[in-house]
């Protein structure tokens, strides 16, 4: 059972909150146990109650209740040793004073709502159609048939894309003379062909599914 007692207030003989207060349990400072076995108005002219107090395995000392610390379990707290409340005048009593103090702050939490990414590759047909060009050499062969002098040979020259290539040959005459047998003409054709082909274009595609996990009542 629990007592409380106000700071200074005074028990006299008979009163019904002194006869709880007796044989209440007290700890010291040192952990060491006693009872309380009567109360007493103490020193006259003072407002203080003292309390006499049996120590486990040792004297009886007065107290002044108002030393007293209420515990939650209904005992009482000494905040000093019992061999030292003899000697009240040179002990220094500290008294904590404690505050509270708001601390904000933030952290992550996980709301189980969130996004599932799908990513598909879809495919689909294209055509191509590029020019495509190879080259053809067309050979013409031009009989000529035609006696030339030592003086001017013919060379290999070119009219537009045509290479002309003279064929020259000595023949027996009562006179050797060159005489221009044939041109060889060379030209280089361009042909355009088309050769469509069909090839596989990939790419990629999002698919975003909202999902709401652990809160019932959500689809």
């Amino acid at each position: 059972m629990a007592h409380t007692f106000d700071r200074g207030s005074t028990f006299q003989p008979g009163n019904a909150q002194a006869a709880a207060f007796t044989n209440a349990r007290i700890v010291d400072a040192g952990g060491r146990q006693a009872s309380i076995v009567s109360l007493d108005q103490g020193t006259p002219g003072t407002s203080d109650t003292l309390a006499w107090v049996q120590v486990a395995d040792g004297p009886q000392i007065q107290i002044p209740v108002s030393l007293l610390e209420l515990q939650q379990d209904g005992s009482y707290r000494l905040p000093l040793a019992f061999d030292a409340v003899g000697d009240l005048d040179n002990v220094q009593l500290t008294i904590p004073v404690i505050e509270e103090q708001l601390r904000v702050g933030k952290r992550t939490v996980d709301t189980g709502t969130g996004v599932r990414i799908h990513k598909t590759v879809a495919e689909r047909q294209h055509v191509i159609d590029e020019a495509l060009f190879d080259d053809e050499l067309a050979v013409e062969r031009i009989p000529m048939d035609e006696i030339i002098s030592d003086a001017v040979m013919p060379e290999t020259r070119y009219e537009g894309s045509t290479l002309i290539v003279p064929v020259l040959e000595e023949v027996l005459v009562v006179q050797k003379k060159l005489r221009l047998k044939e041109e060889v003409r060379i030209t280089r054709l361009r042909r355009e062909t088309h050769a469509p082909q069909t090839v596989t274009l990939r790419s990629e595609q999002i698919n975003v599914e909202r999902f709401d996990e652990g809160k019932p009542g959500q689809a």
